[in-house]
């Protein structure tokens, strides 16, 4: 996989580092990660669901999340994190994510991301609706592998 450029990203969520964060070593602790990449999923996953598309009976949920830190992170800090979507199969998508700092281009961390297409009464997995899948194909500035 190539290095994430930002322009890569036609989501960005802008995120602030904030100082109850910090671990007892005075960098951001690694857990907190992972609620970076849980604000920028949520985010993008509302872009796209926007509009009355899903029902309470079926949506998203996550299968699988995998970071890789590249650098440390300190308070006072303003972060972006971009997320898109990589692959977009039947019932999942593949999300990946770099969190950036507001002002570098240089990656702190890179996630990886499975999201499964759930239908929550039957306890299954289902087909992406058409309607959420276009609304990706419209976003992405690369286009998913399909």
């Amino acid at each position: 996989m190539r290095e994430p450029n930002r322009s890569d990203y036609a989501h960005i969520t802008p995120i602030k580092v904030k100082w109850g964060e910090m671990d007892s070593l005075g960098h951001v602790n690694n857990t907190v990660f992972f609620r970076y990449s849980e604000d920028g999923r949520i985010d993008y996953i509302h872009r796209i669901t926007e509009g009355g598309d899903t029902q309470t009976s079926d949506g998203p949920i996550l299968a699988d999340l995998q970071c890789n830190f590249r650098r440390q992170l300190r308070f006072p800090a303003d972060v972006e994190i971009g997320t898109r979507v990589r692959r977009l199969g039947r019932s999942s998508l593949e999300l990946e994510q770099c969190l950036f700092g507001a002002d570098s281009d240089e990656p702190i961390a890179v996630y990886t991301n499975v999201i499964v297409w759930f239908d929550y009464g039957a306890q299954t997995s289902m087909r992406i609706p058409e309607t959420i899948r276009e609304r990706i194909r419209r976003l992405e500035h690369i286009a998913p592998e399909e």
